[in-house]
């Protein structure tokens, strides 16, 4: 089975400077009320995402071939075809294409903890138990310091306004690695 990543937006791939969520959802609002189409080449779409957090990812995408599950706050307000859609013009083509098909944590509720959501997720897929791994922010990524020392090699968060840098990177790597994951030649 190929790995899981569990992957959340905001201060992990998307800072909100200058744009945010609520940019993206805005823009494909207008754009479908007015027919207007929309473009990759919008200062919206190529800053939404920051650059460097997408190449690393880009990076794990390439040396493990990930399925994606979003565990993000985004998926409250944004339906599968919005996301994609925004991923795709976003420069994350390649994350919407690899989206597991059970392609969200569950939505328990909004004070429900990421870890509680991804508990359930794994719950429902036990054949995912043994190769996933998280990158969240220590923000909204809550309830991980109730896992076992164990499960906690798994989680990489990263710093709040900073997102997904190189540090985190290796650990990503690390914690795949770990699951016996071998990187691509």
């Amino acid at each position: 089975m190929r790995p899981i990543l569990f992957l959340d937006f905001d201060d992990v791939i998307c800072l909100n400077n200058p744009f945010g969520g609520y940019d993206a959802l805005t823009a494909l609002a207008e754009a479908a009320r007015v027919g207007k189409p929309l473009s990759a080449l919008d200062e919206l779409w190529s800053k939404l995402f920051d650059a460097q957090a997408v190449s690393h990812l880009r990076l794990v995408h390439e040396e493990f071939s990930p399925r994606y599950v979003l565990s993000t706050s985004w998926r409250w307000f944004f339906d599968r075809d919005l996301l994609e859609r925004t991923l795709e013009l976003g420069g994350l083509g390649f994350v919407a294409q690899r989206l597991h098909q059970d392609w969200t944590t569950p939505q328990v509720s909004r004070r429900a903890h990421r870890a509680v959501e991804i508990n359930s997720w794994l719950e429902q897929h036990p054949e995912g138990a043994r190769s996933w791994a998280v990158l969240d922010d220590g923000l909204s990524g809550t309830g991980f310091e109730n896992w076992s020392r164990e499960r906690r090699q798994f989680v990489v968060l990263c710093q709040e306004g900073v997102g997904f840098q190189k540090d985190e990177l290796q650990s990503l790597r690390r914690a795949f690695v770990l699951r016996g994951l071998i990187s691509k030649p």
